[in-house]
This record gives structure tokens, C-alpha cells and sequence, in this order.
């Protein structure tokens, strides 16, 4: 899928070979995989391996993240994107890593808004859904002031670092929907 998304301080596209160096930061930063069901990794064959991966979908046109960069200077700042499409029931999943330094901008919000709003207006999908995991406050707080409801408590859904992790369920539909 070849989606891009502008907002105001934002530029979401797709990644290219160029960003393994970004995306080696943003895999090897403990911060960033701390409430998520990936972990950080140290070594730079396992982000080449991921941007391979991503690549791979985009040339099959499949959903994944994609390279996420200030508008007014063009530094990468993480990723975030549609992550699946349903077609059968018109609905999408979306997700998002911040490298920590840009924690608590607003940038997070910025991008699901945007990803929120080209999903409905342009896709014209039905229900967008994401997936947070138990103690992550702050991606919660995000989702909630970008409009979407806490559905359901996922127990024990994930399995990371040999521990079982809940996992919070959020939907936004398009009824819910407000530019």
C-alpha cells in the first residue's frame, strides 16, 4: 500500500533501502519496544531484515508501517501506518513507534488523526482498531484524544520477555468519526 500523509508538522510515506539507519534506531531503542509486543534488538541484520520485510509488502501491496519524518526539516522520528485492511468488513488496523526522544509533542496524536482521517474520507473505510499494551498510559491517552473507545481487555495476549501481557482493544467507526 502506498499511502501519503501530510499534517502539519508530519510527513508519513513509505520507506525506502535509504532509512536502515533509522530504522536501526528505532529497533535498538529499548524505550520505544518497552510496552510492545516486539522487543529492541542491537543488531543492525535484524533492521535490515525488518526493512527488507516491509519492502517486501509494500511491493505486493500489502498494509505496513511506514517511515515517519518532521515536514520542516525531514528528520525521522519513527513509524506508524495501516497495518492491516479487512476488506471483507471494510476495516483497518493501526499502529505507531516513536523513537522516545519525541515523546510527549503531540506527534503520536497528530499522526493517528491523520491516518484516522485519510482511512475515512480517502479509503473510505468503515471501523479503524489498535492494539495497546497493559501499562501504556500514554499510547491509550493518545488513541482516546484521537477519538477512539476502549472495546475490551485482551488477557494474557501477548507473550513477551517469558511473561503473558493484557492488551487494551480500541475501534473508531465511521459514525464516531469528527474532522
Amino acid at each position: 500500500m502506498n499511502i501519503k500523509i501530510e499534517t502539519q508538522r508530519l510527513i508519513l510515506k513509505n520507506y525506502t533501502e535509504n532509512e536502515l539507519e533509522d530504522v536501526h534506531k528505532l529497533k535498538s531503542d529499548p524505550m520505544v519496544w518497552k510496552f510492545s509486543t516486539k522487543i529492541a534488538t542491537t543488531k543492525m541484520g535484524d533492521s535490515k531484515i525488518y526493512l527488507q520485510s516491509v519492502l517486501k509488502n509494500y511491493n505486493e501491496s500489502k498494509c505496513d508501517f511506514q517511515a515517519l519524518f518532521l515536514r520542516d526539516t525531514g528528520e525521522y522520528i519513527g513509524e506508524a501506518g495501516v497495518l492491516s485492511f479487512n476488506n471483507q468488513n471494510n476495516r483497518t488496523i493501526v499502529g505507531y513507534n516513536l523513537l522516545h526522544r519525541y515523546w510527549g509533542n503531540g506527534y503520536a496524536t497528530e499522526i493517528i488523526k491523520g491516518i484516522i482521517k485519510h482511512s475515512f474520507e480517502v479509503e473510505k473505510v468503515e471501523r479503524i482498531e489498535a492494539l495497546v499494551c497493559d501499562g501504556n498510559v500514554s499510547s491509550r491517552k493518545v488513541l482516546e484524544k484521537s477519538g477512539f473507545i476502549q472495546e475490551g481487555l485482551l488477557r494474557n495476549f501477548a507473550y513477551i520477555d517469558n511473561r503473558y501481557i493484557n492488551v487494551y482493544y480500541y475501534g473508531i467507526i465511521k459514525d464516531d468519526y469528527i474532522e
